[in-house]
């Protein structure tokens, strides 16, 4: 007496759902950085609105993971002609004053981050479950 089990099927079923949970990931680190971004756009100091025009947001993945980043990118000219990261000085600040728009601060993109933490870790598992249950 045998018995025999066909392990091709197994694995090519296995496969399959790496792809979707992979697959679902991406959606749900979409959905944790579009939350992100919005958060931390309306908490940006807002002077000419240079720092909100740049922030944006990028997903990746690959094989070992998935990546999501949520971005300012405001470089200027600096007093002495060279090139200044603006939202990394704005972000880190001390002793900030008189916004020119209330609820605006630095560490605008830090606080929305550590504050709902545990907010874009349900939507990227929640976007999981549900590319499980396909």
């Amino acid at each position: 007496m045998s018995i025999e089990f066909d392990m091709d099927g197994f694995f090519k079923a296995m496969d399959f759902s790496k792809a979707n949970v992979q697959a679902a990931a991406v959606l749900g680190m979409h959905d944790a950085t579009d939350a992100l971004l919005a958060e931390s756009r309306d908490e940006a100091p807002l002077d000419k609105g240079t720092l909100r025009e740049t922030s944006g947001k990028r997903v990746t993945a690959n094989a070992t993971g998935v990546r999501g980043e949520v971005y300012f990118s405001a470089v200027e000219k600096g007093t002495g002609g060279g090139r200044v990261n603006y939202a990394l000085i704005v972000h880190e600040m001390s002793g900030y004053q008189n916004p020119t728009t209330p609820g605006t601060k630095p560490k605008y993109l830090e606080d929305p981050l550590t504050q709902n933490a545990s907010l874009y870790q349900r939507l990227i598992a929640d976007a999981i479950r549900k590319g499980l249950a396909k």
